[in-house]
């Protein structure tokens, strides 16, 4: 039972304890940790390597000892993440003495916009009431006492959550071996029914209460989205090299900060600057969901996959945000730079196959035929075919690539392994959408059934071959061995 680091705050600095990746997110958000020199975090600890924590609170105190601030991490049940840092009111002064104190409440509003239950939509807000632990008006036993409402748009209370203190809290250094044995025999299952009980509840209110189903939107910039699958992980990192090889061959005078839910932020600069200039701010590229990389990996072209997504306006379906979108489309395609700009890019020249085996090129046509088939992966955000008017007939002036961007970046500079990595990764992809309905895992699953009946048939042609040589009585005697190899064989 532990609390660990990686279970909290932003993604991606695994080095970092909690005070260093508390001082990285405070400082994103103009503040300074120095400013609160006692910080308490308030959560569920890890038990047998699980941790589920739909809420913690970290506790934020000046140097009086006065809760100054309070910082909400919320988590849903898709693994998305949303941190809000909260300014309260501060505690009321007293005139004089109260022969009844009560204690002091920090009082905090704010606008929701994280997706947590399907039962709701991602309007409203909430508003946070929460006792001082520490407050001197609070019993000599610290007591944790944190009310949370929900609004709906129109400003009616939705819903009432509040966690509390139920007994006298406990030091494990004071508890001795039997007082941690009996904590742990108490608590231990409270983690691992917290997503069940998530469950059951749903089920209520879907069968019982029929109430309205949301589906879950992308995240939102100021988010933090799920963490990236194994297969996404592959695409990420052939795009990062591919991102920081078009900034560096480029003109850009600003360098371009890139953030995934997965990893700490990156600085890419331009190689024709001798020094980047302190005065222009960053180029803000930030992948909100590592479904970014899924989508990508259905594209030949990437710059009408970025230019399609930076023009929607539907928030609910976005996977990356760029603060200077017209640079961003200049490094994929140098064609569009304006007068106004001072970006003039390379990208990677048409990759040779000569280098591939022959099985590898087969699966790059493969590839392409899969592309063509399946060009709209992702139909909430690519544009709807027009409808084509009589005697109109109309054609695409696109360059016809077997090859998109990445593609060829990766098949000219990347090394062998990691060539095969990704080749199969976008194998993967576009199969799913042409097979699974786009789940990468549907196709797992898939392929584990076929390798699993595959097996068994193998495994019962082998025992039916052996009953004819050694005929029945002998076979009789094998019977058990060969029953055990074939459970063997299939669990293998």
């Amino acid at each position: 039972m532990n609390v660990n680091a990686q279970d909290y705050l932003e993604r991606g600095y695994d080095g970092l304890g909690l005070k260093e990746k508390l001082k990285v997110y405070l400082e994103s958000q103009g503040e300074t940790i120095d400013d609160y020199p006692h910080i308490y975090l308030v959560t569920a600890p890890r038990f047998l390597g699980y941790s589920f924590n739909p809420v913690s609170f970290w506790y934020l105190y000046n140097d009086h000892k006065e809760l100054r601030a309070i910082v909400l991490e919320v988590n849903n049940t898709f693994g998305e993440r949303r941190l809000y840092f909260l300014k309260g009111s501060p505690a009321p002064e007293l005139d004089e003495p109260s022969t009844h104190p009560h204690p002091s409440n920090f009082n905090a509003t704010w606008l929701k916009d994280f997706h947590v239950s399907p039962f709701n939509s991602r309007k409203g807000s909430y508003a946070l009431n929460a006792i001082d632990p520490f407050s001197p008006f609070t019993s000599s036993t610290s007591k944790i006492d944190n009310t949370i409402t929900l609004s709906s748009s129109k400003a009616h209370a939705k819903l009432v959550a509040r966690v509390f203190s139920t007994g006298s809290s406990s030091d494990p250094a004071t508890l001795g071996y039997w007082g941690r044995l009996r904590f742990i025999a108490t608590w231990w299952w409270v983690g691992f029914m917290t997503f069940p009980r998530i469950l059951k509840e749903a089920a209520k209110l879907f069968f019982r209460r029929k109430l309205h189903v949301w589906y879950r939107p992308e995240v939102l910039k100021d988010s933090i989205g799920r963490a990236a699958t194994n297969d996404e992980i592959i695409i990420e990192s052939s795009f990062k090299s591919l991102m920081k090889h078009l900034v560096a061959t480029s003109t850009v005078e600003q360098p371009l900060k890139f953030t995934s839910s997965s990893s700490a932020a990156e600085y890419f600069y331009s190689s024709s600057k001798d020094s980047p200039n302190p005065q222009l701010p960053a180029i803000e590229f930030k992948i909100i969901s590592p479904l970014f990389f899924a989508r990508l990996a259905c594209h030949s072209h990437i710059s009408e996959f970025l230019s399609h997504e930076i023009l929607t306006d539907d928030d609910t379906n976005r996977t990356f945000y760029i603060s200077h979108p017209q640079i961003l489309l200049q490094l994929f395609d140098p064609s569009t730079t304006t007068t106004t700009t001072t970006t003039t890019t390379n990208l990677p020249s048409q990759s040779p196959t000569t280098h591939l085996s022959t099985l590898t090129r087969l699966q790059w046509r493969f590839l392409h035929w899969l592309r063509h088939r399946h060009r709209n992966c992702n139909p909430h955000t690519m544009p709807q075919e027009p409808q084509q008017q009589p005697n109109v007939q109309t054609s695409d002036i696109r360059h016809p690539s077997t090859y998109s961007h990445l593609d060829r970046f990766v098949l000219a500079h990347e090394p062998r392994d990691q060539i095969l990595q990704y080749t199969n990764v976008v194998t993967k992809i576009l199969l799913s959408h042409a097979l699974a309905f786009g789940s990468v895992g549907m196709l797992d699953a898939g392929f584990w059934l076929c390798k699993l009946v595959a097996s068994y048939l193998f495994v019962v042609a082998v025992r039916d071959c052996w009953a004819e040589v050694l005929g029945e009585e002998e076979w009789r005697i094998v019977r058990v061995c060969a029953g055990g190899a074939q459970v063997g064989c299939v669990g293998l």
